[in-house]
């Protein structure tokens, strides 16, 4: 029973129970304390089905909660092995690109040997 009926569902029992407990055509002795009896009756399981809908309540927002934070925790360990591999990933294309300016230099100084020997 969602929230909206719950209310609706206390305020009938209110209403009914204000206009049972007015009526003064109850004849026999004890009548109006049987109503009484019978309306606290109601209240009562009233209150004990709001306490369940309000545990059960509580106990799906914090199953939902639960399982959003162990998402997010799984959601966070992949990303970040996603930026371990692009970190990896740049520090190789830095290392090649040393050794490519290495080898340019190789190159380029035995250009420059080569042009001065013809010299």
């Amino acid at each position: 029973m969602n929230g909206f009926y719950k209310i609706k569902t206390i305020s009938m029992v209110l209403a009914i129970s204000s206009l049972l407990v007015l009526l003064p055509s109850c004849k026999e002795n004890g009548s109006a304390e049987k109503v009484g009896e019978k309306i606290d009756s109601a209240m009562e399981n009233i209150g004990e089905e709001l306490d369940e809908a309000a545990k059960s309540a509580s106990k799906k927002i914090d199953e939902a909660a639960k399982n959003a934070s162990e998402q997010l925790d799984v959601a966070a360990k992949k990303a970040s092995k996603k930026v371990e591999e692009v970190s990896d990933n740049i520090f190789n294309a830095v290392e090649a690109a040393k050794k490519t300016s290495e080898k340019i230099e190789e190159v380029s100084d035995s250009i420059r040997n080569a042009v001065k020997k013809e010299e």
